[in-house]
């Protein structure tokens, strides 16, 4: 049952086995399988419930309807913006459906420095299984390949890059481009649509519209929660109490530390909202002279890998996939002023681009600024600006080998390229606070797990060392950026949570 705050008009008492914080990849999981598992469950979601006839398709509507401070949310020195999903199904709802399983070599890293051997690709392989099942994962092919996507197939053949296809959660896929703004077609197998909706059938009770205060808990065990209850009949908020004996942080990487922090949960080592990684991305764009028309067809069905090798180091390197935004956020996001930026924007139809996302080895922190709000402190170390320069020189060689007339670089100011030589001007220009510019779709990290307390704050199942019946089921829990787009990890060690909080009871 989804609760409708609208009929709110006092405070709220429930009680349930089980209270989970966050609706999204994690939240919606853990709910699923414990309301199978026979447990009843409360599941609480700061953002609202909004439904494919909300999806309206116009990105001044849909950005502050679906994203977390109105689309992004920066580092403290504006070097990258972060984007997060606030709305009854998480991220997922405005996601573009990329499905990756952890790469082994980095669960193998996990197990030998952080002593999580129980995570070991052949652990895990039944969870991937089972999650891709469920969302009807599918592989993309040659008819899923928008223009902007042949771009960049084309350029990585003819100079040799490594490639392949993506996999997506998506059914039946109208090709309309909106991904980014939620799915007005409803085919998506997003957490809404697929766990959430089986969640309510089996009963649990699912609250949006919460803002969650504080984990209560009492000699090293969980109480419950507290919170406010916004968008009621009176326009007041409520006091909204859960009693529950177990709690599963599921607010993402930025929100559960705070939580964390705000519930005064123990952290003697100080670890909770440290290790940060955003896996970062910058984007390199090409102007041709044929139509490209990106925003048209699935944004992303073919990947270039050739710069991720995590046989040779789990650490570095980068993936490059096509990307593609609305007019709104493509003007937003593209360099230049005045005259520059409106001829840019005049070839927006002409212009496919490229996206590198690092795998980074940067390590941010999370923490409450002066109105109590997450600031994301976030600088690129040495190693990781030497990927970010590589991967400019490859956007532009990549795009000059598909036939792009100019290459534009993700700098402040205009700077675009004609020619392959002109190339060197990213040694020259180099990496700088806020130039070029970064985006950030999966922070992650801030809750890490690992085998020893002392080094972590969660075990492999996601429960916090020293606090019974806490459990944390994000991004949050890797102890490394994990390399790929997360949505599949979080859901298979969500899975493992859910069958540990089923064994404990």
């Amino acid at each position: 049952m989804i609760v409708d705050s609208s009929t709110v008009e006092a405070d709220v008492t429930l009680a349930a086995d089980v209270c989970v914080v966050g609706s999204g990849a994690g939240g919606s999981v853990v709910a699923a399988e414990l309301v199978a598992g026979g447990k009843s469950v409360v599941v609480l979601e700061e953002g609202h419930y909004w439904t494919s006839e909300d999806f309206t398709q116009r990105e001044e509507e849909m950005y502050p309807r679906l994203y977390r401070e109105r689309g992004t949310k920066p580092t403290a020195d504006y070097t990258v913006l972060v984007s997060q999903g606030r709305a009854l199904g998480g991220s997922t709802r405005a996601s573009f459906c990329l499905c990756f399983r952890t790469p082994r070599q980095i669960l193998a890293h996990w197990a030998e420095r952080f002593g999580l051997s129980d995570l070991a690709h052949e652990d895990l392989f039944p969870y991937f299984t089972r999650v891709e099942e469920r969302l009807a994962v599918q592989d993309m092919g040659p008819a899923e390949l928008n223009a902007n996507n042949r771009v960049l197939k084309r350029g990585a053949e003819r100079l040799g890059f490594r490639g392949r296809f993506l996999r997506h959660n998506r059914t039946d896929c109208l090709g309309c481009g909106y991904c980014a703004i939620g799915c007005a077609y409803d085919r998506k197998n997003d957490a809404l649509t697929t766990y959430l909706a089986a969640a309510s059938t089996g009963g649990a009770r699912i609250v949006p519209d919460v803002h969650v205060e504080k984990v209560r808990h009492e000699r090293g065990r969980v109480l419950g929660v507290t919170g406010r209850l916004a968008g009621t009949r009176t326009g007041k908020s409520y006091a909204l109490r859960v009693e529950a004996p177990t709690v599963v942080l599921a607010a993402g990487a930025l929100e559960s530390p705070m939580l964390w922090f705000r519930s005064d949960l123990p952290d003697r080592q100080r670890l909770a909202g440290r290790s940060l990684h955003l896996h970062p991305y910058l984007v390199v764009a090409g102007v041709f002279d044929e139509p490209i028309a990106a925003w048209q067809g699935i944004p992303h069905s073919y990947l270039v890998d050739e710069f991720l090798n995590l046989d040779k180091s789990v650490e570095g390197g980068y993936l490059a996939m096509a990307a593609s935004a609305l007019p709104i956020a493509t003007a937003a996001l593209l360099p230049g002023l005045g005259r520059d930026h409106r001829r840019l924007m005049n070839r927006y139809a002409r212009t496919a681009a490229i996206a590198f996302f690092l795998h980074d080895r940067t390590r941010g922190q999370i923490q409450a600024d002066s109105r109590g709000q997450a600031m994301i402190e976030y600088r690129l170390n040495d190693d990781d600006k030497r990927d970010a320069m590589s991967a400019m020189r490859r956007g532009c060689e990549l795009l000059f080998a598909a036939g792009a007339k100019s290459v534009v670089l993700p700098y402040n100011d205009l700077v675009e390229l004609h020619r392959r030589p002109e190339i060197q001007v990213v040694e020259e220009r180099g990496i700088l606070a806020n130039d070029p510019l970064f985006l950030s779709f999966h922070p992650q990290g801030t809750l890490p797990m690992g085998k020893e307390p002392k080094r972590s704050l969660l075990d492999s199942f996601g429960a916090a060392h020293g606090v019974t019946g806490l459990y944390v089921a994000d991004a949050s829990v890797f102890p490394t950026s994990v390399a790929v787009p997360p949505q599949i990890s979080v859901m298979a060690l969500a899975t493992r949570t859910a069958e540990r909080i089923l064994r404990a009871s």
